[in-house]
């Protein structure tokens, strides 16, 4: 039986939300993926389907009358619809595969978060959690990525017992492939300090630049890897914009650095941790719960009082003169990193599509 996951980004878009659902897809050989759209002209990946929809505000408008047959079809050959819902679009897809009496399961990625609110951005917020009841009022599980990220959408659910039912816990995940044996050689002076996310306040983006300009006399040096737009700002000399990276190009750019800055303000549980365990970089990441749910801080690294620069200062400082720490947290992160294969969490998602499928049959 076909399993059909659905995303609303073609699935090489350089983001966490495709990152994931293309590993399903090629773990899994009878799933397929439909896409809405292509912004970044990426090429398609092998059994996904893209709609070429015409989106505005990350929102469908107009799409060929061939492409919503095609939708349709899909969606009625399938056993089971896989949606990884943030906008009203995916709507459409539940309210069809709820019309051909198709079971469907939706996996949350985003958090609901609401720092630094501006009137789109508590729009969005108030998209995601009308987006996410609707979900739970008809989806038949609900996904979440750690017990921090369940917490969060817990408090905004409608129907408190349905959410009880319905609501499973799944980790992000990682390929055996990218986990290395050994850190690659990284020489000991700059310390290089990676960023990972879309430029925006709650991202920490901005703590970051500010870090970065306290450090202008250290031999400490900055990559931001990311798209989206960033306030006009003086360019520094131990800052390196890279801007947007595609996936399979980012792990060169982990290669390079020691250290994986993460100054969130909210997260779930971003694969941005996995990818720089398996390439065993340190963490230094806010702490907040989705982050100190998987960072045991002296063993993978360091968590930090929420927008501390001084902490994440005297932080990077001591592993800037302590290279042989850096070493010893690659390892156990190496180490640690393998209870997150896509072979063992792929089993879960398996285990999860038959239980809602019915026992009795077998999807893939």
């Amino acid at each position: 039986m076909k399993i059909l996951i659905c995303n609303f980004e073609s699935l090489r878009t350089p983001s966490g939300v495709a990152s994931y659902a293309i590993k399903l897809l090629r773990y899994l050989p009878r799933m397929e993926a439909l896409t809405t759209r292509n912004t970044f002209q990426t090429p398609l990946e092998e059994r996904e389907s893209n709609l070429e929809a015409k989106t505005r505000y990350n929102e469908i408008f107009w799409m060929k009358p061939a492409r919503i047959a095609l939708m349709n079809r899909k969606i009625r050959e399938s056993g089971l619809i896989h949606l990884n819902p943030f906008n009203f679009t995916e709507l459409i897809l539940l309210f069809l595969a709820k019309l051909h009496g198709k079971k469907c399961i939706a996996t949350m990625h985003s958090n609901i978060n609401a720092h630094f609110l501006t009137p789109i951005l508590a729009l969005e917020m108030t998209r995601l959690i009308i987006v996410y009841n609707m979900m739970l009022v008809m989806a038949d599980k609900i996904v979440f990525l750690s017990r921090a990220h369940y917490e969060n959408y817990r408090k905004y659910s409608m129907l408190k017992n349905a959410f009880k039912s319905k609501a499973v816990i799944i980790p992000n995940a990682i390929e055996a492939s990218r986990i290395l044996t050994e850190k690659k050689p990284v020489p000991d002076t700059p310390l290089t300090c990676i960023f990972v996310g879309r430029f925006e306040r709650r991202k920490g983006i901005y703590d970051l630049l500010s870090l970065a300009k306290q450090l202008l006399g250290e031999n400490i040096h900055f990559l931001i890897v990311g798209f989206g737009p960033l306030q006009p700002q003086k360019p520094l000399k131990n800052v390196t914009i890279v801007g947007k990276v595609d996936n399979e190009n980012l792990f060169d750019y982990y290669d390079k650095s020691h250290v994986l800055l993460m100054p969130s303000y909210s997260e779930a549980f971003c694969i941005t941790i996995l990818e720089a365990l398996a390439r065993g970089l340190v963490i230094m990441a806010s702490d907040i719960p989705g982050m100190r749910e998987k960072i045991v801080p002296n063993r993978n690294g360091f968590l930090f009082p929420l927008s501390n620069i001084e902490k994440m200062k005297e932080q990077l400082l001591y592993l800037k003169d302590n290279p042989e720490e850096i070493k010893r947290i690659a390892r156990n992160n190496l180490e640690d990193v393998q209870r997150f294969t896509v072979a063992s969490q792929a089993k879960k998602y398996l285990e999860l599509y038959r239980n809602v499928l019915g026992h009795d049959q077998n999807p893939l």
